[in-house]
């Protein structure tokens, strides 16, 4: 397996997992906001922050991340300020509409049947979660150091193996 397989996988599963989104969404009989906006809530979180840390955290491309700013926040699940310190930066928050659907959505997530059957799902998904954020901080180190590995060597020697058991 090589590393653009696997980052073809993770895209696919990325995809899956915001059809499977939509689906629940359409079950709360939410249709004003789309699977990738509810994940910019959830990217924010409990607490506020500037736009330009949304942009950091969530890694999405500024004009995508603007429209969907607007989006959210005309559609009553943000709300935007300026900041105390600086006026010119943009601090958002979540509304209380966004609050209460992401309790909502995570009440789904928490009593979900994901799984059902297919045996202890959760020690596989613990270490695939494992393997994908050693595999982001090797890819992220690579990025920021030029292709030179800083961390330990052995943290990141089987990753591919490890994921490839973890999904099978």
């Amino acid at each position: 397996m090589s590393q653009l397989d696997l980052a073809r996988m993770v895209e696919r599963v990325s995809r899956r997992f915001l059809d499977y989104l939509r689906l629940e969404l359409t079950k709360l009989g939410v249709d004003d906001i789309s699977p990738s906006q509810v994940m910019v809530l959830f990217t924010i979180g409990s607490g506020e922050i500037a736009v330009r840390d949304l942009l950091d955290r969530g890694h999405y491309v500024g004009s995508n991340a603007s429209y969907n700013l607007k989006q959210l926040v005309e559609s009553g699940y943000l709300e935007r300020g300026a900041s105390p310190r600086d006026r010119r930066l943009a601090r958002i928050s979540l509304s209380p509409k966004g609050q209460l659907l992401i309790e909502r959505l995570k009440l789904l997530d928490e009593t979900s049947q994901f799984g059902q059957g297919l045996g202890d799902l959760d020690a596989d998904l613990q270490t695939t979660h494992d393997t994908l954020r050693r595999l982001e901080q090797w890819w992220g180190d690579a990025l920021r150091y030029g292709g030179i590995l800083l961390a330990s060597c052995t943290s990141y020697s089987f990753i591919v193996q490890d994921l490839v058991s973890s999904l099978t």
